[in-house]
């Protein structure tokens, strides 16, 4: 019997290969990745696959305890309300990349201000190294496997919360630098208790389409474009009140899901 290396032999290709035009009188290899599995078009919409292989990811403030957000009322380098670092070296053998999925915020304790409330403001960015510095809620601890048959350990760190981050490097890219999550329901509350807002990574799904109830606890979904971390790098969400006069941040349960690969 033939060994499975000469039944389906191909290149291993991470990066983007060259295109072949439509050929059928031309052979190309097949295109791998680097762990052997063949490239091709999944027929399972869902994330079971990542799971059950045991590379997914998510973590929580355990019982779903608020954590305290950011107290920004605009964009500041140094204040993101989530970090999210991926621990592995490119000298290392085998490194591994993170690939943000999705993040959940529920809304436990809403924002608010003196006076002068506009909108929830959201960026996001990317840059090298481990970014935290300071403060918010480490919940890396937290991080499980959704496969009950498997104990996988991540290689990604997370920080949620009123964080102080080191400065930005040269590196620093911006993928989203503005973002209106939601109107502020006045000028003197932000939001409404028990609101989800999903921030949905590399989504293909639209932004919502027609205005809220902004008195309303709403279910808010946020596209935002993939994100893909290498070793030592650090993805940075930032959330903000907008102008507001003496703002008091509001308090989200954070729910963040990944994949390493």
């Amino acid at each position: 019997m033939l060994s499975p290396s000469a039944l389906i032999r191909g290149i291993v290709s991470r990066f983007l290969p060259a295109a072949n035009a439509d050929n059928p009188q031309v052979d190309v290899p097949p295109r791998f990745g680097r762990y052997g599995e063949q490239y091709g078009l999944s027929l399972v919409r869902k994330q079971h696959l990542l799971a059950d292989e045991g590379s997914y990811f998510v973590t929580n403030n355990n019982a779903q305890a608020g954590i305290l957000s950011s107290p920004a009322t605009g964009f500041v380098a140094t204040t993101p309300a989530m970090i999210v670092y991926n621990t592995d070296k490119a000298s290392a053998s085998g490194y591994k990349r993170v690939y943000l999925d999705i993040l959940d915020l529920i809304t436990t304790v809403v924002g608010s201000a003196a006076s002068g409330l506009v909108n929830l403001q959201a960026a996001l960015y990317l840059d090298n190294g481990n970014r935290y510095s300071s403060g918010g809620t480490e919940i890396t601890a937290n991080i499980v496997g959704p496969n009950a048959d498997l104990s996988p350990k991540s290689i990604a760190r997370v920080w949620f919360g009123a964080l102080t981050a080191t400065a930005a490097s040269g590196a620093v890219r911006a993928l989203s630098p503005l973002r209106v999550v939601r109107p502020a329901v006045s000028g003197t509350v932000l939001d409404v208790v028990g609101e989800t807002k999903h921030f949905n990574f590399g989504a293909v799904e639209a932004l919502l389409n027609g205005s809220i109830t902004i008195a309303n606890a709403n279910n808010i979904p946020v596209p935002l474009p993939p994100v893909i971390l290498g070793p030592d790098t650090s993805a940075l969400l930032y959330l903000w009140q907008n102008v507001g006069a003496t703002n008091v941040a509001a308090t989200y349960a954070p729910e963040l899901a990944w994949f390493e690969r």
